[in-house]
C-alpha cells in the first residue's frame, strides 16, 4: 500500500505533467476560456437552477473548433541555435536562432520556444532534499512539499524560456529570432527540443511541431568585485621553474646548453645535439623563485545550506578572475570526486579555464575534511600565501588554518554564513591578525566586501 507521502509525490508528478502540457498548448486567452468552461460546468450541473450550462456549451464548442482547426497545421522546419561560449548565473543570456521554412508556402503568426531538458527527481531525493526557501514558506507548503519539488525541477532545468512571436517566414526562406532567459544555476544547461507552433484562428490553442535539437552551454558562477590580494609572503623556490610549477618531478627550467662534465646526470644530456656533434652536450637549468598563492575552496557542505556553498564558489571565482592581472600563480585547491589542484597565471591556463572548473564543482558529501588538509599540506612549501573560503569556522577548519600560520604563510579567511544562522566568529588561530578573518552572509556579499579595509586585512 502506498504511503501518504509517496501518493502525494505521484499526484505531484501527474499535476506537473498535466500543467506543462496545458501551458504549452493553451494561450492566455485559451486558459481563460478553459477556466470558464470548468467553472460553468460546476455551476451548470443543475440546468433548471442555473443558466451556466449555456456558457459551458459555448465555451466547449469554441474549444472543440479551436482544437480541430489546429490539426490542419503542417510544416517542415529546421532550427539552428547560435549559442555563446558561456553564460553567467543570474545574468540574462541572449542567443540567436535561425528558423528555416522548408515548405513551398509561407507561414504566418507562429510562435517559437526552446526547451531545456531536466530529470524529474526521485521520491527519495524529493523527501531528503533540504530547500533553503522552506524557511520563507508557510507551514502547509513546507509540510506538503510541492513548492520544494518545483524548486528541484527548476534547479534541474536551470532556466525557463518563453514563447516568442514570429510574424512571417517566407517560403523556402529563413529568419533569425532572438531568445533570452536568465540561467538559474551554474554548470551545463542542456537544450533538448525546438518547437514551433501556430495558434488556431481564435488564438486559443497551439498546434506544435517539435524537433529534437540537443545542445549544451556552460554557465559560469557569478562573481563579485574583489581587489587583487597580494599577501605579504616571500617568494618561494619553485622546483622546475615556471614551466614545471604544477607538476611533480625534479626537472628545472631550461637555460642553455654546455659541454658534458663528469658527474652530470644522464637525463640532462641533450641527445639531439649529441647526435650532431658526436660529443655529449647537457642541458643547463636554473632555479626559479616567484609568488604563488593558494586559493582553497571548502566543498564540505555538511549541514550548511546550498546557498552558502554557491556563494563560496562565487567568491572563489571572483578571486580567480584577478590572477590574469598579477605576475604570480594561483593554485585552486578543493576536494570533489577526488582532490583537485588547478594552477592559473603567467604562462599557465587562464582564468577562464579555472571558471569552467568552478562552474562544475559540486558539494562533497562522501569524504572527510582531512583530505583537504592533506591536499594543502602537500604543497604548503611552495605557497607564498593563502586565500581560504570556508563554510564554517569549527575546530577542524581552525586547525588547518593554524598549520598554515605555523608554517609562516600569511592567510586571509572568508567564512560564508547563512543569514538566519550567522554568529559572531572568534579569531581562534588568527588572534594576532583578527582582521584576516572576514565573515560574509549570503544575502550581502558585495556589501560586506565593499566595507572591508583591504590594507588592514592583507598580512
Amino acid at each position: 500500500m502506498l504511503s501518504t507521502g509517496r501518493l502525494l509525490y505521484l499526484n505531484f508528478r501527474f499535476l506537473h505533467t498535466t500543467s506543462k502540457w496545458l501551458r504549452h498548448r493553451f494561450s492566455s486567452a485559451g486558459f481563460l476560456l478553459l477556466s470558464g468552461l470548468v467553472a460553468s460546468g460546476v455551476f451548470g450541473i443543475d440546468a433548471r437552477a442555473s443558466l451556466a450550462y449555456q456558457i459551458f456549451s459555448i465555451c466547449l464548442s469554441i474549444l472543440i473548433i479551436a482544437i480541430l482547426s489546429s490539426l490542419m497545421f503542417r510544416g517542415n522546419f529546421s532550427f539552428r541555435r547560435q549559442l555563446p561560449e558561456y553564460g553567467t548565473v543570474t545574468f540574462p543570456l541572449n542567443y540567436k536562432v535561425t528558423i528555416n521554412n522548408l515548405n513551398k508556402s509561407p507561414h504566418r503568426d507562429l510562435t517559437y520556444v526552446d526547451e531545456l531538458s531536466y530529470k524529474f527527481p526521485s521520491y527519495e531525493l524529493f523527501k531528503s532534499t533540504r530547500d533553503p526557501e522552506d524557511a520563507r514558506r508557510n507551514w502547509v507548503d513546507r509540510k506538503i512539499g510541492y513548492p520544494r519539488l518545483m524548486s528541484l525541477l527548476q534547479k534541474s532545468r536551470g532556466g525557463s524560456l518563453s514563447w516568442i512571436d514570429i510574424d512571417l517566414i517566407p517560403a523556402e526562406d529563413e529568419i533569425e529570432a532572438t531568445m533570452n532567459f536568465v540561467p538559474l544555476r551554474r554548470g551545463y544547461l542542456y537544450f533538448s527540443k525546438s518547437s514551433i507552433a501556430r495558434p488556431d484562428p481564435f488564438g486559443l490553442f497551439r498546434a506544435i511541431i517539435s524537433k529534437n535539437n540537443p545542445e549544451k552551454i556552460l554557465i559560469l558562477p557569478k562573481t563579485y568585485q574583489v581587489p587583487q590580494i597580494r599577501l605579504k609572503g616571500h617568494r618561494k623556490y619553485q622546483q622546475g621553474g615556471i614551466n614545471q610549477a604544477s607538476f611533480i618531478g625534479d626537472s628545472q627550467e631550461f637555460m642553455s646548453l654546455r659541454d658534458y662534465q663528469p658527474g652530470d646526470p644522464m637525463r640532462s644530456i641533450h641527445w639531439r645535439s649529441y647526435a650532431k656533434r658526436s660529443e655529449p652536450v647537457v642541458k643547463e637549468f636554473r632555479d626559479k623563485f616567484f609568488v604563488r598563492q593558494g586559493l582553497i575552496l571548502d566543498t564540505f557542505i555538511e549541514d550548511k545550506s546550498a546557498y552558502q556553498f554557491e556563494e563560496a564558489v562565487s567568491m572563489a571565482a571572483s578571486f580567480a578572475t584577478t590572477v590574469e592581472d598579477q605576475d604570480s600563480l594561483l593554485d585552486l585547491m578543493f576536494v570533489g570526486t577526488k582532490s583537485y589542484r588547478f594552477t592559473s597565471g603567467r604562462s599557465f591556463d587562464n582564468a577562464a579555464n579555472m571558471l569552467e572548473l568552478l562552474a562544475c564543482v559540486t558539494p562533497c558529501y562522501d569524504k572527510d575534511f582531512v583530505q583537504l588538509v592533506e591536499l594543502t599540506g602537500k604543497h604548503i612549501s611552495e605557497l607564498s600565501g593563502m586565500i581560504i573560503i570556508l563554510l564554517d569556522w569549527d575546530d577542524k577548519r581552525q586547525e588547518m588554518v593554524k598549520n598554515f600560520i605555523s608554517s609562516k604563510i600569511p592567510v586571509i579567511v572568508f567564512v560564508i554564513q547563512d543569514t538566519k544562522t550567522q554568529q559572531t566568529l572568534l579569531p581562534g588561530p588568527l588572534q594576532l591578525t583578527p582582521e584576516s578573518l572576514i565573515p560574509l552572509t549570503v544575502d550581502n556579499i558585495q556589501g560586506a566586501l565593499d566595507k572591508i579595509n583591504w590594507s588592514d586585512s592583507i598580512q
